[in-house]
């Protein structure tokens, strides 16, 4: 039996003992290797004689930079063509834009792009092959699009039958922090793909292993080798990918879960500056009061508010930004305590008190009689209990024990130990 056609659970569980420190000079000895670098390492298997349909983007690369299509075919895989997720394989399109098919510069190979005219790859597309591999980083929230794209992929290989293989990453929101609401599925939509809460503590490996279980389809995951469930990003001594055009930096995918739901309201989430999700306002927002109805997020542990001053502006990643060229007054959020962090209540809370503080001036988003931010929770019952004036700390309380089902069902497909 070859390596590969051993991988299962167990391999996510090798030791840290004997691995280098993150750091290591040579990739391999790293104590934290990502799918794409064991699948080259080790050995590529049950891959090699097959043809390859490859999902990724500018994340998929090897430790040392390498592009995954180049190093797969460097180990024999016979990869005859690229999917790419939203912004593209190049990673560069903006949010919502819709991307073309076409070639890849890197590679030559042609690209399916499914982001535009299609969100799931079709018998055209899946033509001729043998196999579909994923390769995308994460950041482990339900309305990131990624996971979107990995649920169709592995919905339609396997109604194709083809194997559907994921090469697995760290979730950089960790392990060990799942918070809600839960999907209703009445709201499930492309930011909201499956019932699972906003906050699931799961990397795409594990999420595609309860995916298949859901929908009694196969796959096939290449875990990570070292990691636990509680190791944070910046132990894995991995390099930093922006996973897409506003998630520049470590610190906007930690403050993504929850002020990313600033999308539903009509404030600035921050895009347009050099700190998405970091900073949040609007013009008419009087920053003081703000932060004094948050009673200066003493209440709202693990993170510190400050006031911010910026001026959002017309970029290539936020080509219509809101609020553009003119100031906006509001909020900086700066993560301290990733462990005690709920960047969920802390986000719902913020935006109940830039509410009660500017009833004036504060509306959500709407397209039709659809509301933006409950696409993004999956739910409409935060938004009707805000404006019921709840608390939002009672209105996540509901959500605890439909949550907790969730982790008992999630339970039988996590691959990494604890800490």
């Amino acid at each position: 039996m070859t390596l590969l056609a051993r991988i299962g659970g167990a391999l996510g569980l090798l030791a840290l003992a004997g691995c280098a420190p993150p750091g290591s000079d040579d990739p391999l000895e790293s104590a934290i290797l990502p799918g794409l670098d064991r699948l080259v390492a080790e050995g590529s298997g049950d891959l090699l004689g097959r043809r390859v349909g490859l999902i990724t983007n500018h994340t998929g690369r090897t430790i040392g930079g390498q592009p995954a299509a180049a190093a797969l075919i460097a180990a024999g895989v016979e990869v005859t063509r690229l999917f790419g997720p939203e912004h593209g394989v190049s990673g560069s399109a903006a949010a919502g834009e819709e991307v073309e098919s076409g070639r890849d510069p890197e590679t030559g190979l042609p690209v399916v792009s499914l982001y535009g005219e299609r969100r799931s790859p079709d018998g055209t597309s899946l033509a001729g092959l043998d196999a579909l591999v994923f390769d995308i980083q994460d950041i482990g929230v339900r309305y990131y699009t990624y996971i979107s794209t990995l649920r169709n992929a592995l919905t339609a290989a396997n109604r194709a039958g083809i194997e559907f293989w994921v090469l697995d990453r760290p979730n950089p929101n960790g392990g060990d922090r799942v918070e809600g609401p839960m999907l209703d599925p009445a709201f499930r939509s492309f930011v909201g793909t499956d019932r699972l809460p906003l906050l699931h503590g799961m990397t795409v490996g594990e999420l595609a292993r309860l995916f298949a279980a859901r929908e009694g389809a196969a796959v096939r995951v290449v875990p990570v080798r070292g990691l636990t469930r509680g190791t944070r990003w910046e132990e894995t001594g991995l390099p930093w990918r922006p996973p897409s055009p506003n998630i520049p930096t470590l610190a906007s995918a930690l403050a993504y879960p929850g002020f990313g739901l600033f999308e539903g309201v009509m404030l600035s989430e921050g895009r347009g500056t050099e700190t998405p999700f970091e900073v949040v306002g609007a013009p008419w927002v009087d920053a003081g009061a703000w932060i004094g109805a948050l009673g200066g997020g003493a209440a709202l542990p693990g993170v510190r508010f400050t006031p911010a001053r910026f001026t959002p502006r017309r970029v290539p990643a936020a080509p219509n930004p809101r609020f553009a060229d003119e100031t906006s007054n509001g909020l900086r959020v700066e993560v301290i305590d990733l462990t005690a962090f709920r960047p969920v209540r802390t986000g719902l809370t913020a935006i109940e008190a830039v509410r009660r503080t500017h009833p004036g001036d504060f509306g959500w988003r709407a397209n039709g009689d659809r509301f933006w931010l409950d696409l993004l929770l999956g739910t409409d019952r935060v938004r009707r209990g805000i404006d019921a004036g709840l608390p939002v700390a009672d209105l996540m309380e509901s959500e605890e024990a439909a949550v907790g089902e969730f982790l008992a069902e999630r339970s039988r497909y996590l691959l990494y130990p604890e800490r």
